[in-house]
């Protein structure tokens, strides 16, 4: 367990629930027990601290890198075009259940 996202961490996909979130934290830390592994389940905690609550999991989407960018508009300094798909995504991930 090296990587450092927090989707890739706890296993779950971005569009995954809060109850899946915790599910996968729970079932991450069985795995990565603080006394045998202390450093993946550093990694496991901060996974679930970013994702575990709406408005953290919406701030990391919003503020982190885009792991999909190229690497040519990235050292240009210069976000790569996202596509506009609505305010759907946004609104369910900020308002789960809500979305319309």
């Amino acid at each position: 367990m090296s990587s450092t996202d927090p989707y890739t961490v706890l296993g779950v996909s971005p569009g995954a629930d809060e109850a899946t979130v915790r599910a996968a934290y729970l079932a991450a830390v069985k795995a990565h027990p603080p006394d045998r592994d202390p450093a993946a389940f550093e990694r496991v905690r901060d996974a679930y601290e970013a994702l575990g609550d709406g408005r953290r999991r919406a701030r990391h989407a919003l503020f982190d890198v885009d792991p999909f960018a190229p690497l040519a508009e990235l050292a240009r300094g210069r976000p790569a075009p996202r596509p506009y798909v609505g305010p759907g995504p946004w609104r369910a991930l900020l308002a789960p259940g809500r979305a319309t």
